[in-house]
């Protein structure tokens, strides 16, 4: 018998280092590597893009555009030099402007405080909208006066800065052949973090002298940061010296005007102004130096005293900043309790900063007097009932507009005025407002608008204040605030400076969600307003070579469309046709249907009162329409607007013509006697 004894060995190691090792067996071993590990993929390149495009969540719009550059590149149609990150930013940096950085130092507290301010030149900017060959046709350098027709006599409107009255008193102002260059400048903090605690302070210029279509656009001639203010505790010292900066390319130019020769070749004396100024009323507190609500006489325009601000039935005097020396000044001053401290926008000659002020709607408006006192004002009547809606805080104010326009009809069966009194005159209340807001969005404004614009908002005053002392008892509620104040210098607004939209902040607030995006995708959360500027540019170059790619895209589409036409000689006819079919025309007839004889069309459509006597009905109306002469259809389009529902469209043919008509049934005929209710909430039943 053989005894077989094994040696057992002990090893001591450290218990860091403990692992587990797979088991090793003879009669297995691991296979060879999958020779297509990217399968199902046809191709390793086919996943890692696929992969990239995972990762990087790409939707799929981008998906497709990143797989047709990547046909691109295969084709080998185009030169693609790019090795590297480095590559790509150097040719960023290449095509951007560089910001100017300068520290703004500050004296306080025996102390001397360092901020850090970002700028660009503000003439070489325009400068570059002037050389501009797309942009410099839509330029207005002159101040307009235009009317148009109304049946009767022509009567003066107003919708762009440069046809208002502000725009016409400038160049008054100025030299013979001078022409202003129009400025209008944009502050406000946003929050770039989550919790608030990055902040950012941008500055976005656009040029009045374009039409608002353009302006409140995107790419060029749309909203541009041209500044970064510092956030800081004492902010009225800190944000004047700060924008002193931003406007020192223009402060000497405002005086003695530049010359400039624009693409027409024609010189032209330009003189910069600062035409209107766009913030929030934190803001615009800081920018006319009021002291916000503490203020005894807060509000930024005018003189109201600080417990008159709900009074919406008195008007105050201007503000003005025009006095020429320093004792004519401090004498206004003194009165009010104000002292004369130097405001950076004083460096602009022909600028006041009172009047380049001006109510906001999004501020005022939606995220104001809605959001923040009629709003939370109807949730009190709403306690009882399980709305969630009604629970919900939101802080976009675009959310509080689309909500304000929907409350009425969501409300007006359960705020009854025998069920709850207060909540319906409430309801009552917020009609007004809604139609106040709706006059003061109009694009496009008139004498008679404008009467009819002041006349609601006396109507609004003055049931608010029926509210106001309804509930003074068991309401501790204030209304005494600036927002609801503002209201009385809307239209004044409008005629010195046209449509609200010239100067409503929406369009720039847009701008935070990209500042946004760029600090948490492309910062290192450190000294980042330097890396969101840069960013910032990058995207402006993107979008500018964009723009000009499509206009390139075009014009060569254009050039092969013209050389298809002259090798088919191909010539369009005009077909005879009685109805003209310019742009008045909203409604085109698509696929023609088989000819019906009337009676077809009165039994397909028996069920339909509307069509009874269709034929009757139809023959009246071409009586009235047309001539009892030959004379066709008359061309131009009608000026009165109803609002209805479109039922039928069809051809009429009336000896050799034919004409497209169409039956509609309109909402604004009177159905019946109205309700009070009706006539309160302003609701029409169809």
């Amino acid at each position: 018998m053989v005894l077989n004894i094994r040696t057992l060995f002990l090893q001591v190691h450290a218990f860091g280092d403990f692992k587990r090792h797979p088991a090793h067996h003879s009669s297995w071993s691991a296979p060879e590597p999958d020779a297509q590990p990217w399968h199902p993929f046809k191709s390793r390149l086919e996943f890692d893009v696929a992969e990239l495009a995972l990762k990087v969540a790409l939707n799929n719009a981008q998906t497709d555009r990143l797989l047709d550059i990547c046909r691109r590149c295969a084709r080998q149609s185009e030169k693609f030099t790019f090795q590297n990150h480095k590559d790509v930013r150097a040719k960023w940096d290449a095509a951007s402007q560089r910001f100017t950085k300068d520290v703004v130092s500050i004296p306080f507290a025996d102390k001397s405080w360092n901020f850090d301010v970002y700028y660009r030149d503000l003439w070489g900017w325009a400068t570059d909208l002037l050389n501009d060959p797309y942009l410099f046709p839509h330029f207005h350098f002159d101040a307009q006066h235009l009317s148009k027709f109304n049946g009767q006599s022509f009567e003066h409107f107003v919708d762009e800065p440069f046809m208002a009255q502000n725009f016409w008193d400038s160049q008054s102002q100025l030299p013979p052949d001078a022409k202003p260059l129009a400025f209008i400048l944009y502050a406000d903090k946003t929050k770039l973090s989550s919790f608030g605690s990055v902040k950012g302070y941008p500055v976005v210029v656009q040029l009045a002298n374009l039409p608002t279509d353009i302006r409140n656009g995107q790419g060029m001639g749309g909203g541009y940061i041209v500044g970064w203010l510092p956030v800081a505790n004492f902010k009225a010292t800190v944000w004047h010296k700060s924008f002193e900066q931003i406007l020192s390319s223009l402060a000497t130019k405002s005086s003695m005007g530049q010359w400039f020769e624009c693409l027409d070749r024609v010189q032209c004396w330009f003189f910069p102004l600062i035409l209107i100024l766009l913030s929030d009323f934190e803001e615009q507190s800081t920018m006319s130096l009021t002291r916000g609500i503490r203020a005894l006489w807060p509000c930024p325009i005018c003189l109201v005293p600080h417990n008159k601000l709900g009074d919406m039935s008195h008007c105050y005097p201007h503000c003005t900043s025009s006095k020429d020396t320093a004792e004519e000044r401090e004498e206004v001053l003194k009165g009010y309790g104000l002292h004369d401290i130097q405001n950076a926008l004083w460096t602009m000659k022909s600028t006041d900063v009172h009047h380049a002020l001006l109510w906001d709607k999004l501020h005022f408006h939606s995220g104001g007097e809605w959001s923040d006192h009629l709003w939370v004002e109807l949730q009190k009547y709403y306690q009882k009932h399980p709305n969630q809606v009604m629970n919900i805080s939101f802080m976009d104010n675009s959310v509080h507009e689309d909500i304000s326009k929907m409350i009425i009809y969501a409300t007006h069966d359960i705020l009854t005025e025998q069920g709850c009194p207060l909540g319906y005159l409430l309801l009552h209340c917020i009609r007004l407002y809604l139609k106040l807001d709706m006059y003061a969005s109009l694009e496009v404004h008139m004498a008679k608008t404008i009467s009819s614009d002041r006349h609601t908002h006396r109507m609004f005053s003055a049931i608010l204040h029926q509210y106001i002392s309804k509930t003074a008892d068991e309401n501790g509620k204030n209304w005494n605030y600036p927002k609801l104040h503002m209201d009385l210098h809307i239209f004044d607004d409008v005629k010195a400076k046209g449509a609200t939209r010239n100067y409503n902040t929406k369009p720039n607030e847009k701008m935070h969600g990209s500042l946004k995006d760029s600090y948490l995708l492309w910062t290192n959360f450190r000294d980042v307003a330097e890396q969101i500027l840069r960013i910032n540019q990058w995207q402006v170059v993107a979008d500018h070579i964009r723009q000009r790619l499509y206009e390139h895209n075009e014009h060569q589409h254009q050039l092969h469309e013209e050389d298809l036409l002259e090798e088919e000689d191909f010539i369009v006819n005009v077909v005879e046709c009685p109805i003209s079919t310019d742009s008045s025309f909203h409604v085109k007839l698509e696929s023609k249907q088989p000819l019906e004889t009337f009676d077809a069309i009165e039994k397909a459509h028996r069920d339909n009162q509307v069509f009874g006597n269709f034929r009757v009905k139809l023959n009246n109306f071409l009586n009235v329409l047309l001539p009892s002469s030959d004379i066709p259809l008359p061309d131009g389009k009608q000026d009165k607007v109803i609002i209805g529902r479109l039922l039928f469209l069809f051809e009429c043919l009336i000896g050799d013509c034919k004409f497209p008509l169409a039956l509609i049934h309109p909402f604004d005929v009177p159905t019946g006697q109205h309700s009070r209710k009706d006539r309160d909430l302003n609701l029409f039943r169809v």
